[in-house]
């Protein structure tokens, strides 16, 4: 006999876990099958460990469990149903906080970065790529957007410690996989789309779909008041979204090349070694100064600008943080000394790389690049070859190497970046990444810009399915320190 979803939440069980890892006794499991591991081959662990109620969308599975002192719950959407049921456990928390959902392939973790800026971490927090933070607590982040439990679990915390805004990525797959179902979202920004993880997601139709779904159905059936959204207009994917556009929400745009939108860039000037950016917003103006250079730079701080003039900050305010914002950790971030300019960026798809490259030859024209990068293993295959074409065409030279191959034989990543390329005489092939960028710094010429794309912020690299504590920031900074450059 299955019980109604109705029986966990009128009984009020505070112990739920899709892993059997957090299992305790008198718990609830919700067996959900991922796209790797199959929830339900482990209800007879999580019944061992003490669980006492099993919820699955396999009726099979259900039936397989013999222990009459078990209740069984069968859920149709099992993913929505375990969303819902963590939010209700710790009493819907992101009804008292004012949440932006961020989603894009590119700029996520720029926009919240600096909004968190701009809005200081004493009062706001942020979910992301990057970290989970918010006043002086700080945190590593597994995932992009966490399992919904760790969601709920930290707004909970934030709303004890009063936090009144949260700026939170939210990637594909969790919109996809409903990680978000149940969060009240006020409000939700959109970057731009181009193509990545279709690994999962198979085609740019399905990626699209998912990051619409922020829109279309997270924020639209939120129970917030004076819902919004701002929208980048430069992106296809943009349009398509304002073309479809719900009642419920009102709609801002953002561009750095139509002037018809309600937040335009209208002029950028180099002042020294900064550049001034031209606001033109809702009938205003202002000139906005900021360290960070590149037009998908410009575009986040333009995303964050709308938000804070939407929700009232003082344009002074708004102004002043802007101008001291030197960018979020490895994302087109300098480092080390003078005499050598490096740059290391997160850039781990085509576009990012393309966007990320010609905005150095723009900022250095007479200067030669060299680029260090390679490709995710078990991750999109398409796109490295595409990666390849950009990283031969914007560079003078090209340090081939391993960027997470995971189980994938490293060799053969390469060789299909080097599909890309043309066999080009810019390339050359060092695996070990460490040696990679060593070679590319110590060689180098005075004035050359090296670029250090696709991990970033990340402290690991994951060999053979094995994560090892790694960073492009301690590897360039043991060098610098050991050469005398």
């Amino acid at each position: 006999m299955y019980r109604s979803p109705k029986f966990l939440r009128n009984n009020s069980i505070s112990q739920i876990s899709n892993s059997t890892e957090k299992i305790k006794k008198g718990s609830a499991f919700f067996a959900i099958s991922g796209a790797n591991v199959d929830g339900n081959n482990f209800i007879p662990e999580a019944i061992k460990k003490g669980a006492k109620i099993i919820v699955s969308s396999k009726k099979s599975s259900l039936r397989k469990v013999k222990n009459n002192k078990i209740i069984k719950i069968y859920s149709k959407n099992i993913r929505r149903f375990y969303s819902e049921e963590c939010s209700r456990i710790f009493e819907h928390p992101s009804k008292k906080i004012s949440i932006c959902g961020i989603t894009g392939t590119n700029g996520k973790s720029s926009v919240a970065a600096l909004l968190s800026h701009i809005w200081t971490l004493e009062s706001s927090g942020v979910i992301g790529t990057i970290n989970i933070q918010y006043g002086n607590k700080k945190e590593k982040s597994k995932l992009t957007t966490p399992d919904c439990y760790e969601i709920n679990k930290v707004l909970n915390k934030m709303k004890e410690k009063r936090i009144r805004n949260l700026f939170m990525e939210a990637s594909s797959h969790a919109l996809e996989q409903e990680r978000v179902h149940g969060i009240e979202f006020e409000s939700a920004i959109f970057t731009n789309l181009t193509q990545d993880h279709f690994d999962f997601h198979k085609n740019m139709t399905n990626y699209f779909k998912a990051k619409k779904k922020l829109f279309s159905q997270y924020l639209n059936k939120s129970n917030k008041k004076n819902k919004f959204a701002i929208i980048n207009i430069d992106d296809k994917y943009g349009l398509k979204i304002l073309n479809e556009k719900k009642k419920s929400i009102k709609y801002y745009t953002y561009s750095i090349k139509n002037p018809s939108a309600d937040f335009y860039i209208q002029k950028i000037n180099k002042v020294k070694k900064k550049y001034e950016l031209k606001i033109v917003y809702m009938k205003k103006n202002c000139k906005v100064l900021t360290p960070m250079f590149g037009n998908f730079n410009f575009e986040n701080i333009l995303a964050a600008f709308a938000y804070s003039i939407i929700k009232k900050k003082p344009l002074k305010i708004i102004i002043d943080k802007i101008a001291c914002f030197k960018g979020a950790k490895g994302r087109l971030e300098p480092v080390g000394k003078k005499q050598k300019v490096i740059f290391i960026d997160y850039a781990h798809t085509h576009d990012a790389l393309e966007k990320t490259l010609k905005s150095i030859k723009i900022e250095y024209p007479n200067n030669k690049i060299i680029t260090v990068f390679g490709c995710g293993g078990d991750r999109d295959i398409k796109k490295r070859a595409k990666m390849g074409e950009v990283g031969v065409r914007y560079s003078n030279k090209v340090y081939l190497t391993n960027d997470n191959p995971r189980t994938e034989d490293p060799k053969k990543i390469i060789n299909d970046i080097v599909d890309g390329t043309k066999n080009s005489k810019k390339i050359k092939i060092i695996l070990n990444r460490e040696e990679a960028i060593k070679k590319a710094i110590v060689t180098a010429e005075k004035k050359d810009v090296i670029l250090i794309a696709g991990k970033g912020h990340e402290n690991y690299q994951e060999i053979n399915g094995v994560r090892e504590a790694y960073s492009d920031h301690k590897v360039v900074s043991k060098i610098l320190k050991d050469e005398t450059l």
